[in-house]
């Protein structure tokens, strides 16, 4: 009776993929949580409806919190200096005055969802060629 051998390698199969994979999956999330927090910070320069001009504080309270894939870009609350939930619009002060709040987190994921693919087609090439592709 006939028999057939088959020896299988590469990086499919010796794990090397999958590793590049994680690590792909992972260099994307701190990426876009890195790009997430400029872009939030750059907009608080239109933080100024006083006409005093920005003191910088809204921006130092952006901060970028995690690791692995899993990354969170928030802002801070401190007495006198600084107040993510009330420049974002989501206190319960917003509720009892006019100002509805600038919605800069908001609108910066909704931006990162239509802008994220370039910057993944730009760090998969880098880790294609390790999952054995060229």
């Amino acid at each position: 009776m006939p028999t057939t051998k088959v020896t299988i390698s590469g990086p499919l199969f010796d794990g090397r993929a999958s590793a590049a994979a994680r690590g792909f999956t992972r260099a994307l999330a701190a990426e876009v949580a890195e790009v997430g927090a400029t872009w939030i910070k750059l907009d608080t320069d239109r933080m100024d409806k006083s006409g005093r001009g920005g003191t910088g504080a809204a921006a130092s309270g952006v901060k970028v919190h995690g690791e692995g894939s899993n990354y969170v870009v928030s802002g801070g609350i401190s007495e006198g200096v600084y107040a993510w939930p009330w420049l974002e619009g989501t206190s319960k002060r917003n509720q009892s005055t006019e100002f509805r709040g600038y919605h800069t987190f908001r609108r910066t994921r909704l931006r990162m969802r239509k802008q994220v693919k370039p910057y993944a087609e730009q760090l998969l090439s880098e880790f294609i060629e390790k999952m054995g592709g060229e």
